[in-house]
């Protein structure tokens, strides 16, 4: 939600880890297929151009004008390919919530509690807005897509429909890595706790990774990202994993 709002988390050590370092050290393909659900403008997208130049990237925006300023960053890279569509649990159309800061946008209402953890006013809803809907299988199987490299989720709040609405996909372990934001306070109604995302998760057979870029208000962590891998992806990197744990060490000593 930060990076939505003009802000960068910056490493408090040399030895801190970088989400998207991370994943570049992890995937190796050299034509990776990437997923930005909930691109916004596309500065994700933009980011994981720089780190994959060869890679096909699928972005999902469905406010209308938030879209419109995707297109107008990322619509000129042939390998981008822009939806306006939000991906959620089921086919159709649903009722978009826009807010005060469009970042904030959602498909959930905001919880009143909301402004106690991020402040007066960015979340208050100014209109809502009917958007169409598709699940993540069903883009899958119409566009004939066998693997995905990366997921990327950022749809404040709904990322456990997404994620239900892709279970086919999930449980063949068509994607490899799946980056996900995870709101943990009170703000949007309808959140699913964490415990129900890492029950999810070991259903599907993906293991969580690490947490990234913290936030923490009122002494309680209220938001994080991570990075989860599926099981077979895992040990197919075993190998790649071991190398990092042992640098990593070798730094801290």
């Amino acid at each position: 939600m930060l990076r939505h709002f003009g802000y960068d988390l910056q490493k408090n050590s040399t030895n801190s880890l970088d989400a998207f370092s991370t994943q570049r050290e992890l995937i190796k393909v050299k034509e990776a297929v990437i997923f930005d659900v909930g691109a916004h403008i596309g500065s994700v997208a933009m980011k994981y151009r720089t780190l994959f130049p060869f890679a096909s990237i699928y972005c999902f925006e469905p406010f209308p004008q938030s879209f419109e300023i995707l297109m107008k960053n990322v619509g000129g890279d042939t390998r981008v390919s822009c939806y306006k569509v939000a991906i959620s649990g089921k086919n159709g159309t649903a009722v978009l919530n826009a807010n005060l800061s469009p970042a904030t946008n959602s498909l959930l209402r905001t919880d009143k509690k909301g402004s106690v953890y991020w402040g007066e006013g960015l979340l208050d809803t100014k209109y809502q807005v009917e958007v169409d809907t598709t699940t993540m299988d069903c883009f899958v199987k119409e566009n004939g897509l066998t693997n995905i490299d990366i997921l990327k989720l950022d749809v404040q709040g709904a990322e456990f429909d997404v994620l239900k609405g892709a279970r086919d996909t999930l449980s063949q372990h068509k994607i490899s890595l799946i980056y996900t934001e995870l709101i943990l306070c009170p703000t949007y109604e309808g959140l699913h706790k964490l415990h129900e995302y890492l029950a999810l998760f070991d259903f599907l057979g993906y293991e969580l990774l690490d947490f990234f870029n913290p936030l923490r208000r009122h002494r309680q962590l209220i938001q994080a990202d991570a990075v989860f891998l599926s099981s077979s992806f895992k040990e197919a990197s075993k190998d790649l994993l071991i190398t990092n744990t042992k640098q990593t060490n070798a730094a801290v000593g």
